[in-house]
């Protein structure tokens, strides 16, 4: 099923029943014929506290040593991250193959389940960020079956392996004051209805004690809120991360995302080539799990979606 976005994005969605399915998906979506270069983004996984050191770890099954954080990860994630690598991966070995030129990227949700303890937030993250030097075990391991090297991995501008959501969020959450003022965005006070103008200079968050959105007005007349109460939501990060594929000079890109956050990410899609004008992108969102499945049966049991969009 296909539609028009808006007079600059179009977006085609289906459902499938099988990996199978899913990758003849993508490859009528992302033929290797004529394709330059892809992107994709696998592997996505969060941080917990693990309680033996009072460190952050990756969310990921497979490096779990301990039965508690192999039951916590495994009762919210499953298999999402290990799974989505090791596609990413295989993926990437055909298109490599076929003469493409293949970046993985790597989204770290650094905030969601960041323990509050006596230590700051942001310690605890930068504590992680400064010793993550290397992949995970079980990435590596899918890297070499690919015959890739770790250097297929995606810098971002805060980090050479991964794009750390915060710092993610806290980009667009400067960029959006500039689109207030420019009238992309709107600002809106919760309490009283009421917007301020676009040429208001004040912060996102809450003005003299009132608190405020920022949203994208999109095609059909619809709010999209992209920052609540100075809060980014998923959907302004996703909005940055493209923007930063873009500025990379990518042009295409795959993006494995869990289910339960598939909305959030497909707004932030379309907003991204809308609010930046990102013209000639070709970005295919998938949500194979992430939701606790432990197997494919599980995931493609419930049908995974697919989108594409076109700008």
């Amino acid at each position: 099923m296909g539609n028009v976005v808006s007079d600059r994005v179009t977006k085609a969605h289906r459902l499938v029943a099988s990996e199978q399915e899913l990758r003849e998906v993508v490859g009528r979506e992302l033929p290797d014929a004529g394709l330059s270069e892809l992107v994709i983004m696998g592997g996505h996984f969060m941080l917990f506290e693990d309680d033996a050191t009072g460190r952050l770890v990756p969310g990921i099954i497979e490096e779990q040593r301990g039965d508690v954080m192999r039951r916590r990860v495994a009762g919210r994630v499953g298999v999402f991250p290990g799974y989505t690598w090791r596609l990413s991966a295989d993926l990437a070995r055909s298109y490599t193959d076929a003469g493409t030129a293949i970046r993985l990227l790597l989204l770290v949700n650094d905030w969601q389940y960041v323990p509050k303890t006596d230590r700051p937030a942001s310690e605890l993250r930068a504590e992680f960020f400064a010793g993550f030097t290397a992949l995970p075990d079980d990435y590596l391991s899918a890297l070499a079956e690919a015959g890739l090297s770790p250097d297929v991995v995606l810098p971002s501008r805060k980090h050479p392996l991964a794009f750390p959501e915060t710092w993610l969020k806290y980009r667009f959450q400067k960029a959006a004051d500039k689109f207030v003022k420019q009238g992309l965005l709107e600002k809106r006070f919760l309490d009283s209805g009421e917007e301020s103008g676009a040429e208001s200079g004040e912060e996102s968050g809450r003005v003299s004690g009132r608190d405020t959105e920022v949203a994208f007005l999109d095609a059909e007349g619809n709010y999209r809120t992209l920052i609540s109460c100075g809060i980014t939501g998923c959907a302004g990060e996703i909005t940055e991360m493209i923007s930063e594929v873009h500025r990379a000079g990518h042009r295409s890109i795959l993006i494995f995302a869990p289910g339960e956050c598939l909305v959030p990410v497909q707004t932030g899609v379309e907003i991204a080539l809308n609010l930046y004008d990102l013209r000639g992108m070709r970005v295919v969102i998938a949500a194979p799990g992430g939701s606790g499945e432990m197997s494919e049966d599980e995931i493609y049991g419930n049908l995974v979606s697919v989108s594409t969009y076109r700008s």
